[in-house]
């Protein structure tokens, strides 16, 4: 027999490659059956990239904008971008839309593996893709098409880069400059936590004395990216109205997402120091139930160890780079909470430095007590399998209705016919699921739209072509509505059920 067939480099391969495929499964498999139905959220982003692809502007009318109006008080549009090539060449659906989150989560595993390896060997290479392919929030956020959870694959991108330029690969920075820069497109909460994450990064470049020509270009081209959603965001403050730079639209909207979402108070902190305790915000698209989004206490105590160890290497010296770099992403993210009305999503960025020390914490045991290997593995395993169960059982459950399943179906049972059709208001911003579901060219909303006040920050369509919105039932006419309130109104002889779609029917008002 080869014995190199059993030689450690081997081994690892094997174990990572079965950890990368385990992770792309979970990710990738089933992405239109759960989470179940669409949120809002992803109708939205899907309806303005579908609208960038066959007309070249947003449901609202701009062009290429580096910033979406969205509901007024804008949306982050990094995502939609990426999400373009994939509707050109696969069309538009609910798998198609959350693909790019799952494919760079997936991705991310890959990132997070050659990290740990780089700076603690193979055994912390595993650690860290391990624990990353197996983390509930992770892949809780890899599963559906929410913009801003690119903004940890454009954090951990761009910290994969700084660090290949920490060593011996200096002009690596100017992809990592590119990364960080675009995670201001991504998500509203990196104009905090970048500033305060890259100065101190800054400093350590300069302490180590890294060469000043790639040192300017990365910040040359930082700025340069940076520059477009910085004065979007500028001109906003200032009250200035939608303007073009050179073919990108700095749209005007009518509220900052920023002044609806932060303001500094020291309860925001505590606020996000008892989320990470809990690992739960109360949304059911946030929680992973008992199982936690670190895994609970243990999960939390691991990446306390791990913090632990970290903070104890480079007070002797010992400790490399990339633990600097995390302690700078851990305590920046608990800085940037100060002025965040928090939940899951606005705080992303704490999570991976979380996972890195878990990572760290979880390397040290297992040095420390070697037979705890084989039960660490089968334990996460286990407890990745009641995960699997509780997610597609009780939390898909939990999600049906804040997903409205069977409501992008229902609308486009009704694509052809000329007769008005009403949906009722109790769904989110019914009208985006309409955009999406039909594909409604942005020239043909917008040609005659009517808002319930087109100045609010959330923006209340009333109508559109043949689609009317409202929460009082008409006296004729096509209706969507909840099932539940459909089968109330037919008790009651206001209407006639003719189809149902998930958790809403199709229905027939009159006097019957």
């Amino acid at each position: 027999m080869d014995k190199r067939g059993f030689s450690p480099e081997r081994r690892e391969l094997v174990f990572a490659l079965s950890l990368l495929f385990l992770g792309a499964a979970l990710r990738l498999l089933g992405l239109g059956f759960f989470p179940p139905g669409l949120n809002q959220d992803e109708a939205s982003t899907g309806c303005d990239a579908w609208g960038l692809l066959v007309s070249g502007m947003d449901r609202n009318g701009d062009g290429w904008p580096v910033l979406f109006t969205s509901w007024g008080s804008g949306q982050n549009a990094l995502y939609a971008y990426v999400l373009l090539p994939l509707m050109a060449l696969f069309g538009r659906s609910t798998a198609v839309l959350r693909l790019p989150a799952a494919l760079l989560g997936t991705g991310s595993l890959f990132l997070f593996w050659r990290l740990g390896r780089r700076h603690g060997g193979p055994a912390m290479g595993l650690c860290a893709l391990g624990l990353l392919a197996l983390n509930p929030w992770h892949l809780l956020i890899s599963r559906w098409a929410l913009e801003s959870n690119l903004l940890p694959v454009c954090l951990l991108l761009g910290v994969y880069f700084l660090d290949l330029a920490l060593g011996n690969r200096p002009w690596s920075i100017l992809p990592a400059a590119g990364a960080f820069a675009l995670g201001l497109y991504a998500y509203g909460t990196a104009f905090l936590f970048l500033p305060l994450f890259l100065l101190p990064c800054c400093i350590l470049l300069l302490r180590r004395r890294f060469p000043p020509l790639p040192f300017l270009a990365a910040l040359g081209l930082f700025i340069l990216l940076a520059f477009p959603v910085f004065l979007c965001n500028l001109r906003n403050l200032l009250g200035m109205d939608s303007a073009k730079l050179l073919c990108f639209t700095l749209p005007r909207l009518t509220q900052t997402r920023q002044t609806a979402t932060m303001s500094f108070s020291p309860r925001n902190l505590l606020n996000a120091l008892k989320l990470l305790w809990l690992q739960s915000d109360g949304l059911p698209w946030n929680s992973a139930g008992p199982f936690g989004l670190l895994w609970g206490i243990p999960g939390l105590a691991l990446s306390l160890g791990g913090l632990g160890c970290s903070v104890c290497r480079i007070t002797r010296r010992k400790g490399e780079d990339t633990d600097r770099i995390a302690l700078f992403a851990l305590a920046a993210g608990l800085v940037s909470c100060l002025f965040i009305q928090v939940n899951v999503n606005r705080v992303n960025f704490l999570f991976l430095p979380l996972v890195w020390f878990q990572a760290v914490g979880l390397r040290a045991l297992l040095d420390a007590l070697p037979a705890l290997r084989i039960p660490a593995c089968l334990l996460l395993l286990c407890a990745l399998g009641f995960l699997c169960r509780y997610c597609l059982t009780q939390q898909r459950a939990a999600l049906e209705p804040a997903f409205h399943t069977g409501l992008p179906e229902a609308i486009a049972s009704l694509e052809e016919g000329e007769e008005p059709v009403w949906i009722s208001s109790r769904v989110n911003m019914p009208y985006v699921y309409v955009l999406f579901a039909l594909g409604t060219p942005p020239e043909e909303f917008q040609a005659d739209v009517v808002y319930a006040d087109p100045d609010a920050p959330f923006r209340h369509v009333t109508r559109f072509g043949r689609w009317r919105f409202g929460s009082v039932l008409p006296d004729e006419g096509i209706c969507i509505l909840s099932l539940a309130e459909a089968r109330k109104y037919a008790e009651n002889g206001y209407l006639r059920i003719r189809s149902v779609f998930g958790l809403y029917a199709v229905a027939e008002a009159g006097d019957f």
